[in-house]
């Protein structure tokens, strides 16, 4: 019920849509498994950073809010024009700037596969979407390369793109080079078998080392077991959500500055963001 009616608003108010986002994005912080709480170890005020597969803003919202100047990428043109509402302060401020396209390992257009009532699920990978459950939409849309978009340096991207990361990764490889920026990727193993191991072979030979978060610290990737971190049946039915109790990581870090790393590898659970870390600039 929730999902539809986000996905109805979405379409038909996309100004209000963007406000309840807001209050959602503060809500969400107060939950220490929250991905974006890890955002205070990951980056540093006056950082650039990429927000590729940006969705309703959660992670634009808090770089924000940390001082981050923020590049969104969003190929779903429904919240694409949610973003550009819900940010238009900060892109006059210059602090934002929107790409309404999808990244890949090349350019031309594309076909996003939007599940109904669960846009966060929407690929350009057609493999992923073919088991959905849900009625999909296709829709046609831009397709380029990160180092087609982005000049300069860059300190952080966060990579939620459903099963499409490696490609995102391959598009990027003048950016990765020059500017070592630190990565959060979402990679699952019902995606593509063998996603974590693909990312690790991608990015070692850059000279970045691979972590996520579990009982409570940081740990290397070597430890990730996808029988025990990835079990199936910790998510819903929709595959959105972790069920109460249950362990499910999806989130990874890869750091290839020694400055970093360790600033990271400070890292412990808390509602970080929720407890005044993401509040160093104005949203």
């Amino acid at each position: 019920m929730l999902e539809a009616l986000k996905a109805q608003m979405e379409a038909r108010t996309p100004r209000l849509f963007g406000l309840v986002a807001g209050l959602f994005n503060r809500a969400a912080a107060r939950n220490s498994a929250e991905p974006a709480n890890l955002l205070p170890f990951l980056v540093t005020p006056g950082d650039r950073a990429c927000d590729i597969g940006a969705n309703n803003g959660l992670f634009t919202f808090w770089m924000l809010r940390l001082g981050v100047q923020v590049e969104a990428f969003e190929p779903n043109p429904r919240l694409a024009r949610v973003l550009d509402l819900r940010f238009a302060a900060a892109r006059r401020a210059g602090r934002f700037r929107l790409f309404a396209c999808a990244l890949s390992d090349g350019t031309g257009p594309a076909t996003l596969h939007v599940p109904r009532g669960l846009s966060p699920l929407a690929s350009i990978d057609g493999d992923f979407v073919a088991h959905s459950t849900a009625p999909v939409d296709h829709v046609t849309i831009a397709r380029r390369t990160l180092d087609d978009c982005i000049e300069g340096r860059v300190d952080f991207l966060k990579i939620d793109v459903e099963g499409h990361e490696a490609k995102v990764l391959a598009g990027a490889s003048r950016l990765l080079a020059e500017s070592r920026p630190t990565l959060l990727v979402e990679a699952e193993e019902r995606h593509h078998a063998g996603a974590v191991t693909a990312l690790e072979g991608l990015l070692a030979p850059l000279g970045y080392e691979g972590f996520f978060c579990a009982d409570g610290a940081v740990q290397p990737l070597a430890r990730f077991d996808p029988a025990l971190h990835q079990r199936p049946g910790a998510l819903n039915a929709q595959g959105t959500r972790v069920q109460p109790g249950a362990t499910y990581v999806n989130n990874f870090v890869f750091i290839a500055r020694a400055d970093r790393k360790a600033r990271f590898m400070a890292w412990r659970p808390g509602p970080w963001l929720a407890r005044g870390r993401g509040n160093s600039a104005a949203d």
